[in-house]
């Protein structure tokens, strides 16, 4: 196997590789063996009709179409690891064509995990902070004129900032290029999303747009923007959970596992890539929940500061 690796701009890999014939012929025979094994053929036994009988029923298209996935099922993840390289999205896969007398040729392009550069968040989340408070106490002021302000009331009233508040100011405060792969991949989820959204409500696609005064394109091209930030959020938190050294045991990982309730479901989330999936949401919370701590100060805990659903999660319903 030969490979070649091609950086392309957003944090995207184009990867070609060729596979030698002789291992071609190797994994179409295989697919042929496989067939001899299962067809069945009126006057033979399972198994023993002869094999230019069964590659005449079953057909070369079919038995072409899964020598190949087999070929890349098994040569694929191997050019990776040979490359060291690790795809954070699925691979567009483009064979040029597939000759049982020739190599086989492919290329794979997929997303790579970016470089995020950040500012000095700290500075703009407490200058946000300090807007914000100015703000309220301008308001407060103004309500004094007027005679409409509660005392009583107003003292208890503090400037705070939410996780969504949070999020937006990273966002404005880091540089991120994210691969188009993986971003068409998030806007195909949530358009999934909605699809099934409006199937449960028995509500027609078309009404839907009519309804929000959008085409069909415009719609698309409103969550892919929301696809886009959604991904650089969660790289950028990806980064600050580890540049603030958010760390999360595996007891928090156990209580916010039996905090589900129902026995099927927590062994369900016991599966070890469903705990690393929480342990991810865990550490995201603790970092929101600090910085929003480290900016507020004495009044940080004044409220409760769960996490807000992200605006992008909210949009469709």
């Amino acid at each position: 196997m030969k490979t070649q690796i091609e950086k392309l701009p957003k944090s995207t890999i184009k990867m070609a590789v060729t596979i030698e014939n002789d291992k071609v012929k190797e994994f179409y025979n295989n697919e042929v063996k496989k067939a001899v094994e299962n067809t069945e053929i009126q006057g033979f036994r399972k198994g023993t009709a002869p094999r230019e009988m069964v590659i005449e029923k079953v057909g070369n298209s079919k038995l072409y179409g899964d020598a190949i996935n087999e070929l890349l099922q098994t040569f694929y993840p191997q050019a990776l690891k040979e490359n060291k390289v690790s795809p954070v999205s699925n691979p567009k896969v483009e064979i040029k064509e597939f000759d049982i007398e020739k190599d086989l040729e492919f290329t794979a392009e997929f997303a790579v995990k970016p470089e995020v550069k950040i500012g000095d968040y700290r500075k703009a989340l407490k200058n946000y902070y300090k807007e914000k408070t100015e703000k309220l106490e301008k308001e407060k002021l103004e309500k004094l004129k007027k005679g409409e302000l509660n005392v009583e009331k107003e003292e208890e009233n503090h400037a705070h900032i939410g996780p969504n508040e949070v999020i937006d100011i990273l966002l404005k405060e880091s540089e991120v290029e994210v691969s188009d792969i993986l971003i068409e991949e998030e806007t195909d989820r949530l358009m999934m999303r909605l699809m099934d959204q409006l199937e449960t409500i028995k509500l027609p696609i078309e009404k839907y747009l009519k309804a929000q005064e959008k085409t069909a394109d415009e719609l698309r091209a409103e969550y892919t923007k929301i696809a886009e930030n959604n991904i650089k959020a969660e790289f950028v938190l990806s980064y600050l959970v580890g540049l603030e050294k958010i760390e999360v045991s595996d007891r928090e990982i156990e209580e916010m596992i039996e905090a589900a309730g129902d026995p099927s479901v927590a062994e369900q989330m016991r599966d070890p890539m469903q705990k690393l999936y929480i342990r991810t949401i865990l550490e995201k919370n603790k970092l929101l929940t600090k910085l929003i701590e480290d900016t507020q100060g004495p009044h940080a805990h004044e409220e409760n500061h769960e996490k807000e659903e992200p605006e992008s999660e909210k949009k469709e319903e």
